[in-house]
Parts: structure tokens; sequence; C-alpha cells
């Protein structure tokens, strides 16, 4: 009898390898992040020291506040808005997504 559990653990493993693969196959063909360059961005949103924090701090933002390792990142744009999209997986095997604003740290 085939339990559904070692399924599962494989169908988690297989979209985590693609989700940590993707970004690489995407920034060797060009990628499809916007150009940012001579933008302003909405101080209002920003961290109180103005800078917009890194898709990296964001990333490992979302590990510690989820307790959950960050397999993929992506940067969105809304507007003059920076929006990280952060994949996790859990100590369970389930992989999650959160999104993180960028000028202030919250989770949107």
């Amino acid at each position: 009898m085939i339990t559904l559990r070692p399924l599962l653990a494989i169908a988690a493993c297989l979209a985590v390898s693609l989700g940590v693969l993707a970004p690489d196959i995407a920034s060797a063909a060009g990628g499809d992040r916007d150009d940012d360059r001579g933008r302003e961005h909405d101080d209002d949103d920003r961290e109180p020291s103005g800078r917009v924090m890194s898709l990296d701090e964001a990333m490992a933002q979302a590990e510690k506040r989820y307790r959950a390792r960050a397999v993929h990142g992506e940067e969105k744009r809304k507007g003059d808005r920076i929006i990280y999209r952060i994949r996790l997986l859990d100590k369970d095997g389930r992989v999650f997504e959160v999104s993180i604003d960028a000028g202030s740290g919250r989770d949107r």
C-alpha cells in the first residue's frame, strides 16, 4: 500500500527545486524586473531611516518571522512601491508565500 506522505514530500521537493532554479533561468534570459532608475519612492512607506530594504534583508526577515527557510524571492512593483514575494519552506515540508513591503518591512 502506498501512503500519501512520501508523495507529498517528493512534490514539495520538486516545487522547491523548480523555485530555486527559476530565478537563475530568468536572470540569464534578462528577467522581468522593471527598470527603476530615476523613479521616486513614496517616503510615507519607507523605513524610519528613509531607505528601502533589500530582497536579501526581506528574505532574512521572513525566515526569522515565520521560522521557515526562504527558497525563492522576487521583486514586484505596484506603482512606486516595491513588494517582495518570498516563498518559504517550513519544517513540515509545506511551501507558502508571503509578501513584504520593501519600504516599511510589513507583511502585505
